[in-house]
């Protein structure tokens, strides 16, 4: 493992066991080494005080960020262009604030340092020769492939309440299994399938009220563009997680945030079986778990079927089984109130809102002969003024094509090659389609510029419209000869 370490690192161990100091890495980084995979970023701890680190660097001609305001013990050394947190070994107290203790002091032992860590796997240290410290079966959980925390889990999450997403996080980064040393209380989910729980956990989600709304979204996202994003959600879900509340504050007002109570609802949310292997929640997940980890994708797959279910979009059909007509509107519509909710990314958020709102829209297209259907879509969504430029609309089908293969795949329709070949074949039509569908004027193969020499410079703005407008529809094609001509010929005609 020494081998994998970075040499900026080995040199600051190196140096604070010169100096006659403890030194290790310490947390994720030594995790993650015994995993066999490279660490995200590598943290040392010590016993040697701040103002004694910073000295030390400084000495050595390296630079060093300190007085780091509430990060309590905690200077960052930049060697080599990569910025070191090194942290004295330090114990702490958590008051009534969900996240920041309300007192932190040093301590003598790196025993002592590793006890106020989260979960056993994150609670080991290494030191500059390879030796592991592990004083809470970190190494052991490792093997068994489990999550746990350093001590009773209920203590932790009193202290630091965020750690209640990270266990989701983590779980989702690492697929784990989450275990507590109490009783369960009984499984999760649909028997018999990949996603169900065996075991379920009740987190004190009352504690999540004075989290920031900002540190909550940071975790959600990691989850869901982790590895196993659908394990980490099903212990999301399952704890109730999903249905605590934050907190955000803006103009001087703090205002409570409920986080995902939306998917409480489509847990166990049946459907007909005569085109789904489960229910809706776990057909979201089987949908996730086809999608490539990106973010924007795994957003609006969580939220893609949110509306089915509801008043006035289910209906129970002559056979007996539910329909959800429409449910992409409301999805949608719910989605947009959500994203707004959570402070997302304006543009992010419109276009996840998007994808929701079309995921349906193949349906009625998979069976069409030819490319007038497909045309007329992709004529409809450049006059929106939802994208404004072929770049941004392109980029949409792109994404919104493997919302489409993603959920067809988590349905039976997924276990027939033929179907989803077709399905494919369709996806690839359409975006080549909407490689050559216009949305702006800049989208053109000429400009104003180039047309200078024909018309007057205060009809070169309608001229343009003309052009567009021609090729969208597919009377003229996006080819400079052929603009120059057909801008000619108007002109003629007056």
């Amino acid at each position: 493992m020494l081998k994998n370490i970075p040499t900026y690192t080995k040199r600051i161990l190196n140096l604070l066991n010169a100096a006659g100091f403890e030194a290790y890495l310490v947390g994720g980084a030594v995790r993650d080494l015994l995993l066999g995979r490279e660490p995200v970023d590598y943290d040392i701890t010590t016993n040697a005080k701040p103002e004694t680190v910073r000295d030390l660097a400084l000495k050595e001609g390296w630079k060093v960020i300190d007085n780091l305001g509430q990060n309590f013990g905690c200077c960052v050394i930049v060697l080599d262009d990569v910025s070191t947190e090194v942290t004295t070994f330090r114990s702490e107290r958590y008051g009534e604030d969900a996240h920041k203790p309300k007192d932190v002091w040093y301590c003598e032992t790196l025993k002592e340092d590793l006890a106020r860590r989260d979960f056993t796997v994150n609670a080991m240290a290494m030191d500059a020769t390879g030796n592991i410290y592990d004083y809470f079966g970190g190494r052991e959980d490792l093997a068994k492939k489990i999550l746990r925390t350093v001590g009773h889990a209920s203590s932790r999450y009193e202290e630091d309440a965020l750690r209640m997403f990270r266990a989701c996080r983590f779980v989702a980064q690492l697929g784990f299994t989450y275990v507590e040393d109490n009783p369960s209380i009984g499984g999760f989910g649909m028997l018999n399938t990949p996603y169900y729980l065996e075991k379920n956990y009740a987190f004190p989600i009352e504690r999540t009220r004075g989290l920031s709304l900002e540190r909550v979204r940071k975790e959600i996202d990691k989850m869901l563009v982790a590895p196993y994003a659908t394990q980490g959600l099903m212990l999301f879900v399952a704890t109730g997680l999903s249905d605590s509340t934050c907190r955000v504050k803006e103009n001087g007002k703090v205002e409570e945030i409920a986080i995902l109570p939306e998917l409480r609802h489509i847990v166990g949310l049946k459907q007909n079986p005569r085109f789904h292997c489960y229910d809706t929640w776990e057909h979201t997940l089987f949908a996730m778990d086809n999608s490539p980890r990106d973010l924007l994708l795994r957003w609006a797959l969580l939220l893609h079927d949110i509306g089915k279910g509801q008043e006035g979009i289910r209906v129970i059909t002559e056979e007996g089984q539910p329909r959800d007509a429409g449910h992409e509107k409301r999805s949608a519509r719910d989605a947009e109130k959500i994203f707004a909710r959570l402070r997302m990314n304006k543009d992010f958020a419109k276009l996840a809102t998007w994808l929701v709102a079309n995921h349906m829209r193949f349906v009625g297209l998979f069976k069409a002969e030819g490319n007038t259907a497909l045309l007329r879509w992709l004529r409809q969504e450049a006059h929106s003024g939802i994208f404004r430029n072929n770049k941004e609309l392109v980029f949409a089908y792109e994404n919104l094509v493997e919302v489409y293969l993603a959920d067809m795949g988590a349905t039976h329709a997924g276990f027939k090659k033929e179907l989803m070949d077709q399905a494919r074949a369709l996806s690839s039509r359409l975006v080549e389609l909407a490689l050559g569908m216009p949305v702006a004027t800049s989208d053109l193969a000429i400009t104003g510029k180039d047309l200078l020499s024909i018309i007057p410079q205060e009809r070169i703005k309608d001229e343009l419209t003309y052009l567009l407008a021609r090729v969208q529809n597919g009377d003229l094609q996006n080819q400079k000869t052929m603009l120059v001509e057909a801008v000619q010929k108007h002109l003629k005609r007056g």
